[in-house]
């Protein structure tokens, strides 16, 4: 499946933002990032969640004890979503599901754009993918996408 129409949608943003750092992009979109205990009840045991509420203002709710690295692939998720499904007014994120909809692999892919993740032959030559991914903080499906 190609997925390379969401470039387009990548490279605006970042032309928009004027940067690829996911925490200025949502200064710069007025959206909201807010951390919160793993087990609120807000998440409904997924990483993240985005909502977009009647006023047209968006937020993230995050996991507050995620690593750094793997919170960027997060909230570059959910901004996927933001951008790409603007008729969804909520998406979550949850890196435990196996079966993934059309949706979520758009929005790894988005995430992986962005972020500029890559593969180094080199560095990554003896990993497992499994270890590929956790090195990348991008799920093990997403290596595809690099």
């Amino acid at each position: 499946m190609s997925f390379n129409w969401i470039d387009k949608y990548v490279n605006g943003i970042i032309d928009y933002c004027y940067s690829r750092d996911i925490f200025e992009i949502y200064s710069t979109l007025d959206m909201i990032i807010r951390k919160i205990d793993k087990d609120n009840p807000i998440l409904r045991g997924n990483d993240a969640i985005y909502l977009r509420n009647y006023f047209d203002e968006e937020i993230v709710f995050i996991r507050d004890d995620l690593p750094y690295q793997c919170e960027k692939f997060v909230l570059s998720h959910e901004l996927g979503h933001a951008i790409l499904h603007t008729d969804m007014d909520q998406a979550a994120y949850n890196s435990r599901l196996i079966n993934r909809g059309k949706l979520e692999r758009q929005a790894d892919y988005f995430a992986c754009r962005l972020l500029g993740a890559k593969i180094d032959d080199v560095y990554h030559y003896d990993m497992t993918s499994k270890q590929m991914a956790g090195d990348l903080c991008v799920r093990e499906e997403c290596l595809e996408y690099l």
